[in-house]
């Protein structure tokens, strides 16, 4: 081959793989093409975001305002309870992170069609400085989907149902102005629960637990060990026995519980079925003292009240072997590990003991029982079987003469 074709054969091979690179970039990111020469995020560069002293999200069914204290963010619509602060951060980065892909110069009624139009279900959100006064507004319409690849994706995927289209983006008026984002927001469609902050008390170790009503006890149940089972505390009538599995019920119920809400710091006790509220006390292997008060069901919610307190051990027992140089040491570390006990109890206890919590009536339903409700009817024993009697048989007739 001569040296003129094989530069024009190397010259045709680099154009085509170029190509391929190209196409595959395209693939890759939906976004490229339109991309203006200069990138321009939601939020510009220059955007202060420390001037940030309110965000509120809206929408025709809720409306979510967080405002900036002097002891950190609050839920202005909840009495300023703490908000979901690393949530909320998440959502301010990502405005200053995301690019904004076209712009959309809409012909009118054309917002509607991507939901842009609070009538049409769009999300309003608006920052506002320390005064009140509106930095900037955004307002989030429908979201943009792929059709996915189905032989991109992995067959368990497609054996379950798994795929369809992929949210790969969002319509979104920034200051009027309609324009396509690369993310979806998702943050800004999520309930009100959500933008609480979720720290809340958990119950893992349950040495003893005691259900109370006007200071009379209901039942009670304990154990000697993290291992062990629960088991009912007094006399089990004779005919009945423990239901174990409400005992282990009990054993679990504050696991991995979730609040919904929180009450009106003013509201009436009959209105939260705290005129009729019972009293858990639930002691902890740590040493940590657990009051919940909870009401009756009101319209399908339960409201409760918790207090926490540590009373576990301030003196270390030493060990049967234990050396004399090893109990300054000891000591030293038992010390330390009480004080921290003492101390993430007392700012637990600070942040949860002032409101009253709505919860599902769910997540009381291990705990709000009778004594009776734990115990269950002994099986009865069977009846002795009958032995069956042979059947008399008839003689044989005499013979005939």
């Amino acid at each position: 081959m001569k040296t003129k074709q094989l530069l024009i054969l190397i010259a045709v091979v680099v154009v085509l793989a170029a190509i391929a690179i190209l196409k595959n970039r395209r693939n890759n990111n939906d976004w490229r093409e339109s991309e203006p020469e200069k990138a321009v995020t939601m939020l510009a560069e220059e955007f202060d975001t420390g001037s940030i002293y309110a965000v509120t999200i809206k929408d025709n069914d809720r409306s979510i305002t967080m405002h900036r204290k002097d002891d950190g963010w609050k839920l202005a619509d909840k009495y300023d309870y703490p908000a979901n602060v690393q949530e909320l951060m998440r959502f301010i980065v990502d405005l200053t992170e995301t690019r904004i892909a076209q712009s959309l110069p809409l012909n009118p009624g054309q917002d509607k069609d991507i939901k842009l139009t609070p009538e049409a279900g769009a999300v309003t959100v608006t920052l506002a400085d320390k005064a009140g006064n509106d930095l900037k507004t955004f307002v989030f319409g429908k979201k943009l989907e792929k059709e996915t690849d189905a032989s991109q994706l992995p067959p368990q995927m497609m054996m379950y149902g798994m795929g369809g289209n992929t949210p790969v983006g969002r319509y979104v008026s920034i200051d009027g102005n309609a324009s396509i984002v690369a993310n979806t927001f998702a943050l800004v469609d999520e309930k009100v629960s959500n933008w609480f902050d979720s720290e809340f008390f958990k119950v893992s170790d349950m040495k003893s637990a005691t259900l109370s009503q006007n200071a009379a006890p209901i039942w009670s149940v304990s154990r000697d060990t993290s291992t062990a089972d629960l088991s009912l505390v007094g006399e089990v009538p004779a005919e009945k026995e423990v239901d174990t599995s409400k005992l282990s019920a009990i054993k679990s119920a504050f696991s991995w519980i979730r609040f919904n809400d929180v009450a009106a710091p003013d509201a009436k006790p009959e209105e939260l079925g705290m005129d009729k509220a019972k009293v858990l006390t639930v002691i902890g292997f740590d040493g940590t003292v657990y009051t919940i008060t909870f009401g009756a069901p009101v319209d399908g919610k339960q409201y409760l009240k918790v207090a926490l307190a540590w009373n576990g051990a301030t003196v270390r027992t030493p060990g049967a072997d234990e050396k004399p140089e090893d109990k300054a040491k000891l000591d030293a570390e038992f010390a330390t590990k009480v004080k921290d006990s003492q101390t993430k109890t007392k700012a637990l206890n600070d942040r949860l003991a002032p409101w009253i919590y709505e919860v599902g009536t769910s997540a009381l339903s291990a705990v709000d029982k009778s004594l009776n409700d734990l115990l269950k009817d002994k099986p009865k024993p069977e009846p002795p079987k009958e032995e069956k009697k042979p059947e008399p048989t008839t003689p044989p007739a005499p013979p005939k003469p």
